[in-house]
Order: C-alpha cells, then structure tokens, then sequence
C-alpha cells in the first residue's frame, strides 16, 4: 500500500470514484449495476459486500447490500455507515462536469446523483486512507440500500437483526456541512375510491351518482397544504369518469400526509376519510379510504450518543454543528423506528431532485473526513 499519497492523490481518487459512480444508471428499483459495480470495488479493499433478498420484497433488480469493515480492537463499539445506491428520475445518461470553481455539475439532462453518490464515494475514500494509514478504528458496518427515493422501500425490507451497531449515520441532507436532522416527519401515502352510478348525461342524469361531484365536495371541505406548522396535506392524482357524456361511476384519489408527530398524521388521515365517506353518503355513492404508512416521525434528543459523536467530531474539524428540521425521510426513520440511534447528516448535495444538482469538491473532503473520523478509535 502506499502510506505516502499525497491529499491531493486522495481527493483526484475519491473524485474519479464519484464519477465512474455518476455514470452508472441506477434510478429506484433498478440498482444492478450499482450493486455489482459496488461489490466490485469493495471486494478490491478486502470487505465483502453481500446481498440480501429484499429485491423479492421489494420489486427492484437488486438487493440491500451489507459489508464489514473489521475493527483493530476488540471489543470496540461499532458504528454503521448507511448510503442509498438509487436515484430519482430522470437518473439515465448522467455525467459528472468539474468545473474550475469546485462545483461539480451535470450534463442538465439527468441528476447528478450527488444524493447519495457522494456519501458513498466518501465512504469508500475514508476506508482507503484509513487501512494506508494503519490507524486504528472501530468495527464499520455498511449498508446501501435500494429505492431509498420510493419511501425507504429497500432499507424497510432489510433484516436489521444483523445489524450489531447501536448508533448510525446516513449522509443525506440538501444542505451545509454540519447540519443534522433534528427530526423527520411522519409520512403515509392515501388512496381514495369513490363509487357511484354511472347514466348518460345527457338522456337520463338524474339516474346517475356523481362519484366526482362528491369527491369534489370532499376537497373543498378540507385545508390544502400546510394544515398546522408542522402538518401537510397533499391530493396529487385524480382520475374519474370514462367520457364526457357519461355520470363518472368511480373516482379514484391519491395523496400523501407529513407531520412531525406521528399522532397527528393519523389523525388528521381519520378526519379526511370521515370527510370523504360523510360526502359519499350525502349522494348515495360509497367512499373506499386506506393508507400506507411509510415513514414514522422521530426526534432526536439531545443526549442521543450518535449526536454527541457527530457533535465531537465536528468540533475536531472545526466545523459548527447546526439543527436542521427536516420535513423529507430517509433510511434513518427505517433504523430508529427498529431501535438503532441513527442520525441523518448533511452531505454535499445541493438542488438534489433536480437537473441542476450539483457538489462540492471541499464539501466532499469535509463529509471525507467526518466518516472517517467516525470510524477511528479516539
């Protein structure tokens, strides 16, 4: 190994790692080359990534993968390091562009892919230089997960049983260097069917119930948007009807709700079924109303140990620790709601969903040298 490589030979590694990583197709529920490829340059640093099943659970073209970094210390506490392999759309044909002020950039036609491709990448260069450094550290458990993007679907199918951390980090916040979530929401998914009669509009009308007109009464009933500070309501699809001269018979609705506390999601997802199903029978029609919970609300409190750690190494680094309070998921709501003292931090994204998607060359060493200081043994 070489035990002398320059900082410069370190961040030209860690940024073509990012590249090749960019270039490769992997939206959500189709990570098979990222999980191959992944595998590949693991298996080049001694650690052994294996697949899980998930993909069965999961619909995807590819497992959860799970590795060890093995300690130099017996009986030191372990930590997991958690990164998501997919991307959102569109995710085919991106390309990194460096550009002279640092910035990392796409080709505008895709993502970049900055989230979670930079966690990973910085990951995977902490590994690197902490075995060419011989320096002691800690047992470093490894997760990447797929269709982190599509509700935490891969990391909510993994067995977290194998999982012998007590504390995690996943580096995935659009934000600045020392950020954290404080907390992130709650978030279910609703789907909304309405049944009426159908009857010609024109020929015989008031034979028909109006499964729209319901629906419709039901919407202007309810708040858009921000209920409370800390609760969302959102209505994206409708469909309904089969021609412009026929009483729509079915109208199906499709939405979501976020809140910071759990109780009040479901709560308000029980007064938004009551005012459906009160509008339905107000016309003959029947309201159908479920809900898929996907994420579950959490707080991080302030003695948590995997804070108090992020919150040590930040200041080594000199870099200030700031709260942020999400209103997005991630895999840590999938860890914490099974009982590990997870923490979401902040990575080198920036207009992550986007095409304008960019990273930053110094944000990346920072993030670097944040897992790699949560790896090493104070």
């Amino acid at each position: 190994m070489d035990q002398n490589r320059t900082t410069a030979e370190q961040e030209k590694r860690m940024l073509d790692q990012f590249a090749q990583l960019t270039e490769i197709d992997r939206e959500s529920f189709d990570e098979r080359k990222a999980a191959d490829y992944l595998k590949e340059v693991f298996a080049g640093e001694g650690i052994s990534l294996q697949e899980d099943h998930s993909a069965e659970k999961t619909g995807s073209n590819a497992g959860n993968l799970y590795g060890i970094f093995p300690s130099t210390e017996e009986g030191a506490e372990p930590v997991l390091l958690c990164a998501h392999m997919d991307t959102v759309k569109p995710g085919k044909g991106k390309k990194a562009i460096f550009q002279e002020d640092g910035r990392i950039t796409g080709n505008g036609k895709a993502v970049l892919g900055a989230d979670d491709g930079t966690s990973i990448s910085c990951i995977l260069e902490a590994i690197r230089e902490i075995k060419e450094e011989g320096k002691p550290h800690r047992l470093v458990e490894l997760l990447f997960t797929t269709a982190e993007e599509a509700y935490t679907v891969g990391a909510s199918a993994f067995d977290v049983r194998r999982i012998k951390s007590k504390r995690a980090y996943a580096a995935d916040i659009d934000n600045v260097m020392g950020c954290y979530s404080m907390q992130e929401p709650t978030l279910l998914s609703f789907r909304v069917e309405v049944n009426g009669r159908s009857a010609h509009a024109g020929f015989e009308p008031e034979k028909g119930i109006h499964s729209l007109l319901a629906a419709s009464r039901a919407i202007a009933r309810l708040p858009e948007g921000r209920v409370e500070g800390d609760t969302t309501f959102n209505i994206g699809l409708i469909h309904g009807g089969t021609a412009t001269n026929a009483i729509p018979e079915d109208t199906v609705l499709e939405g979501e709700i976020r809140s910071a506390v759990h109780e009040k999601a479901l709560a308000f997802y029980e007064e938004m079924k009551h005012v459906f199903e009160e509008e339905a029978l107000k016309i003959g029609a029947k309201a159908s109303v479920e809900k898929t919970v996907h994420l579950t609300a959490y707080h991080v409190p302030e003695d948590s140990k995997a804070l108090l750690a992020y919150k040590k190494v930040l200041g080594d680094l000199g870099i200030g620790l700031i709260p942020y309070p999400c209103f997005g998921g991630s895999d840590i709501n999938v860890l914490r709601r099974n009982g590990i003292d997870g923490l979401c931090i902040g990575s080198s994204m920036h207009f992550a969903h986007t095409t304008r998607e960019y990273a930053e060359k110094e944000e990346m060493m920072q993030l670097k040298e944040i897992f790699k200081e949560l790896m090493l043994l104070s």
